[in-house]
C-alpha cells in the first residue's frame, strides 16, 4: 500500500491562507493543535465555513467562568455581562431568580455563583439546551434548577423576586458587536432573531409573567435596540425603564405588581 508524508503544519497553514482564512484565526488555530497538521486541517475547514470558535473549541467565557458549548446552544455575548452584573448588584443575597430562554446556563450559574444563597431556576423550551445549561452548572459547582418551559407558563412556582432575559430579538441592523455576521447560520435557530419581529420573544415573555400574576422585576437585553421601539410592546400598565450603557449596548427593566395580563 502506498503511503504519503504527514503534511507539515506550515504547509497546511499556507493552504488556508490562499483558501482566504485569516491569518488571526489560523494563527488561533496554531495555538490550539501545535504541530497536528491533520487536526489543524479539520478544524480550519470548519472555520473556513463560518463554524465559531467557540463551537469547534467548546468553550465560551463570560464572566470569569469557563462554559461547554455546542451548537445546540447560543454562545454568551460580552456585552450581557453588563446586564448580569446590573441584576447581581441589584439582587439581596437570598433572592429567587428565573433565567428565561437559559441556553448554555451562563446568566444563571453566574448570577448562583455571586449570590451562593439565592434560589435560581434556568427555563427553556428545548430539553437538549437544557442538557447543556445542567453540564455548565455541575461543571462550575452552582446549584441550578433547570427547568422546561414556554416562558414562564410552565413554572409552578412562588413569584420570583427577579426575572433575566436574553431571548432573540433584534435584525442584521441591531446586532452586538461581538457577533459574526458569518457565524450566525451555525447558531440554533431558536437563539437568534423571532421570525416574528425584533421584540417579540419580549412582548411574548411579558404576556407570559403577567399571566402568573407575579410581582417580580424583569430585565431583558435590548442591545442595539432604541427605547421608541421598546416602548411599542410595553403595556401601559407596566412601569419601566431603559438603561443604556453605552453607544451599543441597553438591557430594560420592568416592574410588575401582581397585575394580570390586560
Amino acid at each position: 500500500m502506498e503511503t504519503f508524508p504527514d503534511p507539515h503544519i506550515a504547509d497546511v497553514a499556507q493552504e488556508y491562507t490562499k483558501k482566504g482564512l485569516k491569518d488571526a484565526d489560523i494563527q488561533t488555530l496554531q495555538d490550539v493543535v501545535g504541530n497536528d497538521a491533520a487536526r489543524f486541517r479539520r478544524l480550519a475547514q470548519r472555520r473556513l465555513f463560518g463554524e465559531p470558535f467557540a463551537y469547534i473549541f467548546n468553550k465560551a467565557d463570560f464572566l470569569g467562568h469557563s462554559l461547554y458549548v455546542d451548537r445546540r446552544v447560543y454562545i454568551p455575548n460580552q456585552e450581557t455581562e453588563k446586564m448580569v452584573r446590573a441584576v447581581i448588584e441589584t439582587m439581596p443575597d437570598d433572592a429567587t431568580v428565573v433565567d428565561v430562554g437559559c441556553g448554555s446556563g451562563a446568566i444563571a450559574s453566574a448570577i448562583k455563583l455571586a449570590k451562593p444563597h439565592a434560589k435560581v431556576f434556568a427555563v427553556d423550551i428545548d430539553p437538549r439546551t437544557l442538557d447543556v445549561a445542567r453540564l455548565n452548572a455541575q461543571n462550575l459547582g452552582a446549584s441550578v434548577e433547570c427547568m422546561e418551559s414556554y416562558y414562564v407558563d410552565d413554572l409552578y412556582i412562588a413569584s420570583p423576586d427577579f426575572c433575566i432575559a436574553d431571548l432573540p430579538y433584534g435584525d442584521k441592523h441591531t446586532i452586538l458587536d461581538t457577533n459574526v455576521p458569518q457565524e450566525i447560520p451555525h447558531l440554533p435557530p431558536t437563539s437568534f432573531w423571532h421570525p416574528l419581529g425584533t421584540l417579540n420573544a419580549y412582548q411574548e415573555l411579558i404576556q407570559s409573567i403577567a399571566r402568573k400574576k407575579w410581582s417580580t422585576t424583569l430585565f431583558f437585553e435590548t442591545g442595539k435596540v432604541d427605547g421608541e421601539c421598546v416602548s411599542a410592546i410595553i403595556p401601559q400598565y407596566l412601569r419601566w425603564e431603559y438603561i443604556r450603557t453605552d453607544p451599543a449596548y441597553s438591557y430594560t427593566k420592568v416592574y410588575f405588581t401582581g397585575v394580570s395580563e390586560q
